[in-house]
């Protein structure tokens, strides 16, 4: 059988590494890259793992996969983020799969994204991830939310990733701040900049483009009140990326 490393990037994640580490603790190895925490994320992790590295914060976890990647010694790497877990269907299926002699290069995994502890089905969340794959088969460009991309063939597995996401409203506008500001930050990194050509189309048009595809083609009216605020702030999501854009590029000049 094929062994598995599992790479998980971390930051100030005391409350959810104890229960994501323990949902993989069958795995080969597991490597742990920390963007120095101030918590006691590291302490937890070293009851399950050495190999824990330590990078500068970033923000967001992107930028350290494909180092993460570089660090593990199995040929067959699953990717997790510290607020998810691997179901027990997953892991017999991955379990089987590893023992199996044709496999394909990579494999994409639905996930269970819980917000205030509901499983939304609506809203685009619900969503197939590429989170298994050998090694060198997939490529990840450090971008906020890059899905990744798969360098040979695709398969798709019948296992759940239980994601959950944000636990109360205090995280969720925490990382709705900081993902904005990245956002921002690589919008203006790739020249786009605020004018009069462009201002209707990113402050209104394209906002509610996404409110009407997340609650309405999307379903999220079938959330209830969680499918309108997820619906309405990836709007604002938007509005509030292209406002910090209008000030980083006016401040620039000065």
């Amino acid at each position: 059988m094929d062994k598995l490393s599992v790479i998980i990037i971390t930051r100030n994640e005391e409350s959810n590494i104890r229960d994501c580490l323990g949902s993989v603790k069958w795995a080969g190895e597991i490597v742990l890259v920390d963007q120095s925490s101030a918590d006691k994320t590291v302490e937890i992790a070293k009851e399950f793992t050495d190999k824990i590295y330590i990078t500068e914060n970033k923000d967001f976890c992107e930028p350290d996969r494909m180092f993460a990647i570089s660090k593990a010694s199995n040929e067959w790497i699953l990717a997790l983020d510290a607020d998810e877990r691997v179901s027990d269907e997953l892991k017999q299926e991955i379990v089987s799969l590893l023992e199996q002699k044709d496999k394909l290069d990579a494999y994409y995994i639905r996930r269970r994204t819980y917000f205030l502890g509901k499983w939304i089905k609506g809203c685009g969340w619900y969503a197939n991830v590429l989170r298994l794959f050998k090694k060198g088969k997939v490529s990840f460009s450090g971008r906020i939310h890059e899905p990744g991309c798969p360098l040979g063939s695709v398969g798709y597995l019948r296992g759940h990733i239980m994601h959950y996401s944000y636990g109360s409203l205090n995280e969720y506008f925490e990382k709705f701040n900081r993902y904005t500001s990245v956002v921002a930050k690589e919008e203006y990194e790739k020249g786009i900049r605020i004018n009069r050509g462009n201002f209707l189309l990113l402050f209104f048009i394209k906002p509610m483009y996404f409110f009407v595809r997340k609650y309405f083609l999307q379903r999220g009216f079938m959330e209830g009140w969680r499918g309108f605020f997820i619906s309405f702030s990836a709007s604002l999501g938007l509005f509030m990326t292209y406002a910090k854009l209008w000030e980083k590029q006016n401040y620039s000049k000065k």
